[in-house]
C-alpha cells in the first residue's frame, strides 16, 4: 500500500515537472516572437539572425550587418528595408524571390525551381542543377 502510494506522488510529481516545463519554452516562444524574433524549433531557442524559421529548410540567415538593419528598421513603418535586402538574404539562402509581391519563399525545395512562374528570381542553384 505504502508503495502505491508512492509510485502516485512520483507520477504526479513527473507530471508536474513535464506540464511546468512546456509551459516555461511557451512562455519563451512567445516572449521571443513579441520581442519581433523568430523561435528555432530545431535548437529551441530564440534567434534574432533568421529572417523566418520553418520545418523544411529551418533558419533562414542573415547576415551580421543584415540583423543590424532589421533592429534598426522594427519599429519603423512598411518599406524601410529595400527589396534588395531581402533578395540579398534570399539569394544567399537559395531560395526564390518575387520583386512584385516582395515575397520569399522560405519552404522553397530545388524541386520547384522554375515552377513559380517568370515572376520569380530564381537562386545560382537551380541553374547549377540544371533545371533551367
Amino acid at each position: 500500500m505504502r508503495n502505491l502510494k508512492a509510485i502516485r506522488i512520483t507520477i504526479f510529481l513527473v507530471i508536474l515537472c513535464f506540464v511546468a516545463w512546456k509551459c516555461f519554452v511557451f512562455l519563451m516562444q512567445n516572449s521571443c516572437l513579441d520581442a519581433g524574433n523568430v523561435w528555432d524549433y530545431k535548437e529551441k531557442r530564440c534567434r534574432d539572425d533568421c529572417l523566418v524559421w520553418n520545418k523544411i529548410n529551418g533558419c533562414v540567415m542573415m547576415t551580421y550587418d543584415q540583423v543590424k538593419l532589421f533592429e534598426k528598421c522594427r519599429h519603423k513603418p512598411v518599406g524601410c528595408i529595400s527589396n534588395d535586402v531581402i533578395i540579398a538574404i534570399c539569394m544567399q539562402n537559395n531560395l526564390p524571390f518575387n520583386p512584385t509581391t516582395g515575397e520569399c519563399d522560405a519552404e522553397f525545395t530545388l524541386d520547384k525551381c522554375y515552377k513559380h512562374g517568370k515572376d520569380w528570381i530564381y537562386p545560382d542553384v537551380c541553374n547549377e542543377n540544371g533545371l533551367s
